[in-house]
């Protein structure tokens, strides 16, 4: 356990190694600078000296060597619908409360079971992370599996609900409240 600890931290580093200032910055922002993990990240980052910084990564080269990670981590690269399947077993719930909650219709629910390369739109991904109560990491892997960026720093309905589920609140009546305060669509009842 302490090893995998020990290679999750080393990996932070690497990750935090090629971030600009900026980039680590922003990321920071978006977990608080006086959060428990805002705070923790600051620590890791006050550590590494100027020159362990290497050339910041794009955005898109960070994606990739984080997906690579994940799917040495996990053994295998999953799919979509397998990673989902995981999060609905694991919040004991069936097939039907899931999609009934985010008002998917049985259909679309059933051909992402059962074409490998069906997709559904980011809100709908956000809605499954809200009704399957996952935490951040895990919606923002859901979201990349399905074939969608999470930005939380340019898009209000990430914004919201990531910070949300940051923050332990899974009511779909008070996240839809916080939408429409901001001028967002909402997305469990009509506006």
């Amino acid at each position: 356990m302490d090893n995998d600890k020990e290679s999750i931290r080393q990996l932070l580093i690497e990750v935090l190694k090629r971030l600009d200032d900026a980039q680590i910055a922003a990321i920071i922002e978006d977990l608080g600078w006086e959060e428990p993990y805002g705070k923790a990240l600051r620590n890791i980052v006050q550590e590494l000296d100027e020159k362990d910084r290497k050339k910041a990564m794009s955005p898109d080269e960070l994606m990739d060597m984080l997906k690579e990670e994940i799917n040495l981590r996990s053994g295998s690269d999953k799919k979509f619908f397998e990673q989902l399947t995981f999060f609905v077993d694991r919040a004991k719930k069936t097939d039907s409360q899931v999609y009934n909650a985010i008002g998917m219709n049985r259909s679309l629910w059933y051909r992402l079971r059962d074409n490998k390369n069906a997709k559904t739109g980011k809100e709908n991904i956000l809605k499954m992370a809200v009704v399957l109560h996952l935490d951040y990491w895990e919606m923002y892997y859901l979201v990349n599996l399905a074939g969608h960026s999470l930005m939380p720093k340019t898009d209000g309905t990430d914004r919201v609900v990531s910070r949300c589920i940051r923050h332990g609140i899974y009511d779909t009546l008070q996240i839809d409240e916080l939408l429409a305060a901001i001028g967002e669509n909402t997305l469990f009842s009509e506006k």
